[in-house]
């Protein structure tokens, strides 16, 4: 079947989120624009803060002028470590204010997971937090510094700023406010923020430019049907296609509020309100529980599913007006869908899909097509080809009419939809994090040689790992010596034969 040449991308405006920021800063300077988790203190440095639109848009401007006093280069990258806070937000905005490309990754990252994907897009500066929970991230990117030769600038916010890191909550002097940015153009080509996705040989950057995001958020703005100065509360950090996508973006474009919870504590159930209108976003999983805080219906609620898309959950009871299932396929694509009458939302459909997906004319924001039993995207929001920052950044794998392969298996229905079943090959999602299990073997196999990979279904995060090993106690000191994250330690296990000689 020849697809053809990508179509016309109707959505390429030229227009930047920062530009949209700016906007909403100047027509709404005293509207509530950002706001803290309620129990921020728990876990980290400061007091929750409550950010007007004037507010955030003076600290996004004092976070650029501190940036382009490094005086890097146009485009160069800047990775965040950050969690759902206020500072994510503010620091995502300030990069691309000062005309460089912000690259979020997760917080679950530890040393070995920072050295494995930052060192493919070769970051120029990184901004992280001094404390999250008993952890010290920054810590651990000093740590990660020693073998990402190109980090110059490893920037902290927090307080107890380790040495030879720079000190954001500090305003040194405040010269850098005194004078202009220096002016910087929107090419439509360039990357403005690219996120981690993984295949099985390890991590890689999907890169999309503003018109790219713009298509993402307005997937989910109008089959939301978030209407102007709405409230967006969301458990899921902007450092995802679904963190960005569904909250972050709809937020710069309505002009509403944007309400950020941990999704770990019981704070973070989100009760409606019968003054505002709330939609509410968070994991398939999670979002029964984040919903029934009571009060009022919430205007929404949007469901992101990651890993298989052929689970469904019965949303029938959640106290909202709507629900909206948001499926991501890794970094590379998203499909929003309404459900009509709560029932589970048809299959993904075949073909092109606009916003509102039900809406006759409407512009299209991603089209389906199916390969040799494979899922391939293409459309305004998919990436069109490799991130090219850092000469060694993979390449994404797409064809001549602009189809990008996801590696998810899938078949047509015969209706006109896709029944999508696994995920890549050897490719392990966990919640909201994606490993390659080639690469990880790899890495853990410097510790554990003896090592057994292997990947379990479980209700809440989709997938975990579970690897067996002789010594359990010794694997686990050597692999947080090396760096790894808790998801590896804690899936450590004894061996089968060992467990049967002690059972």
């Amino acid at each position: 079947m020849n697809a053809g040449p990508p179509p016309a991308d109707d959505l390429a405006t030229g227009v930047s989120l920062d530009a949209l920021f700016r906007s909403n800063a100047l027509n709404r300077p005293s509207a509530i624009a950002v706001v803290d988790p309620a129990d921020r203190a728990r876990y980290t440095d400061g007091a929750p803060r409550r950010l007007t639109y004037a507010e955030a848009d003076a600290e996004v401007d004092r976070l650029a002028h501190r940036l382009q006093s490094f005086a890097l280069p146009p485009g160069s990258v800047v990775a965040i470590q950050l969690p759902n806070l206020v500072e994510a937000v503010i620091s995502l905005l300030a990069i691309l204010r000062a005309g460089l490309t912000a690259v979020p990754v997760p917080m679950a990252w530890r040393r070995s997971d920072l050295v494995a994907a930052l060192g493919k897009i070769e970051p120029k500066a990184l901004v992280t937090l001094a404390r999250f929970g008993d952890e010290r991230p920054a810590e651990v990117m000093c740590e990660a510094a020693v073998e990402l030769f190109h980090l110059s600038f490893p920037c902290v916010f927090g307080t107890q700023v380790p040495d030879g890191m720079i000190a954001l909550d500090r305003d040194d002097g405040g010269t850098e406010t005194q004078a202009a940015l220096r002016p910087t153009s929107i090419s439509a080509d360039a990357v403005a923020i690219a996120t981690f996705d993984a295949a099985a040989d390890g991590f890689f950057a999907c890169g999309r430019g503003h018109s790219q995001w713009l298509a993402v958020g307005l997937a989910t703005l109008l089959e939301v049907k978030i209407e102007s100065g709405d409230t967006i509360a969301t458990t899921i950090p902007p450092n995802s296609l679904a963190g960005i996508g569904t909250a972050l973006v709809p937020w710069l474009l309505s002009g509403g509020m944007l309400e950020l919870r941990d999704g770990f504590s019981p704070g973070a159930s989100v009760p409606g309100d019968a003054k505002k209108r709330t939609h509410l976003v968070a994991p398939a999983a999670a979002i029964g529980e984040i919903a029934r805080g009571g009060g009022a219906p919430l205007a929404s609620c949007v469901a992101v599913h990651r890993g298989q898309h052929a689970r469904t959950y019965d949303f029938s009871s959640l106290p909202c007006e709507r629900i909206v299932d948001f499926f991501t396929f890794g970094e590379l694509g998203a499909v929003a869908l309404r459900r009509e009458d709560r029932r589970p939302p048809w299959l993904v459909p075949l073909g092109p899909i606009s916003a509102p997906s039900v809406a006759g004319g409407a512009p299209v924001v991603i089209e389906t097509r199916i390969s040799d039993g494979e899922l391939l995207l293409r459309g305004p929001m998919v990436p069109r080809g490799p991130f090219r920052i850092g000469a060694r950044a993979p390449r994404l794998a797409g064809d001549a009419s602009g189809f990008v392969h996801t590696g998810y298996a899938c078949r047509a229905d015969g209706n006109g939809g896709l029944i999508v079943g696994a995920g890549p090959a050897r490719v392990v999602t966990i919640g909201g994090l994606r490993f390659g299990l080639d690469d990880l073997s790899s890495r853990i196999a410097n510790c554990a040689c003896e090592a057994k990979i292997e990947t379990i279904g479980d209700a809440l995060l989709g997938e975990r790992l579970r690897i067996e090993v002789d010594d359990p106690a010794a694997v686990a000191a050597a692999l947080q010596a090396a760096g790894h994250s808790r998801l590896v330690v804690e899936a450590l296990k004894p061996a089968m034969t060992r467990r049967r000689a002690t059972g």
